[in-house]
């Protein structure tokens, strides 16, 4: 019975999460979907007594650290690409 309603909370999740993609830009969303490892760390202690190792933390913190890399590359290119799309700068 626990493996079904596991099985049901993940394919229920799934859909909501597809569905607000659909609903919302990926931007708004993605960052929404780094709250799993919070959730996975809280259930994993509160159920199992289970306690993050260092990897885990360093794991994280690589997931954070190219995921904030890839937000600051993005807004560099969206930059780039606004100043391309105005054109070069004319003389008076």
């Amino acid at each position: 019975m626990a493996l079904v309603t596991v099985g049901l909370c993940g394919g229920l999740a799934h859909i909501v999460l597809t569905e607000s993609y659909r609903l919302a830009p990926a931007s708004v969303v993605a960052p929404f979907d780094y709250t799993a490892m919070v959730w996975a760390f809280l259930l994993g202690y509160f159920f199992f007594n289970e306690l993050p190792t260092v990897y885990v933390f360093v794991g994280a913190g690589i997931i954070a650290a190219a995921g904030l890399f890839i937000i600051w590359r993005e807004r560099r290119l969206g930059l780039q690409r606004m100043r391309a799309a105005e054109g070069p700068p004319t003389g008076a």
